[in-house]
């Protein structure tokens, strides 16, 4: 693939278009993932916090797979602004929550609690009838 690489600054590093390959792409991620890591990134994705699926975008070529420095960066910042607005959506929620009157929600008693509370009441029949 001859082609000018474009130029990117990154955390005071320098970001270029070319292909590289998911070992190299491991080598220069945060946290130092493995290239296996890199792999699901690219087949499976990442869930985000709101439940969206986020993958890093990979190119086959022959029988190699290449991404790019790029690519790594984008599905960094897509994965974050994903889980940004999952965040921004509870915030909302426990503002409008805490905003509106707090109803006590009364819950019917389960069949274990029906059935036991019918137990202690017979119970207590047979002892009265038996006179304790």
């Amino acid at each position: 693939m001859a082609g000018k690489a474009v130029e990117v600054s990154m955390h005071g590093q320098t970001i270029t278009d070319a292909h590289i390959t998911l070992t190299e792409a491991a080598n220069i991620a945060p946290g130092r993932p493995s290239a296996n890591c890199i792999w699901r990134w690219c087949r499976r994705g990442v869930r985000s916090r709101n439940g969206d699926r986020v993958r890093l975008q990979h190119m086959r070529i022959g029988g190699k797979i290449f991404t790019t420095a790029r690519w790594l960066e984008e599905f960094g910042r897509a994965l974050a602004d994903a889980d940004a607005r999952y965040f921004d959506l509870c915030e909302a929620a426990s503002h409008a929550a805490a905003a509106g009157p707090r109803r006590r929600r009364l819950r019917s008693p389960s069949a274990f609690e029906e059935q036991r509370r019918r137990e202690i009441a017979e119970a207590e029949r047979e002892l009265e009838e038996a006179g304790l």
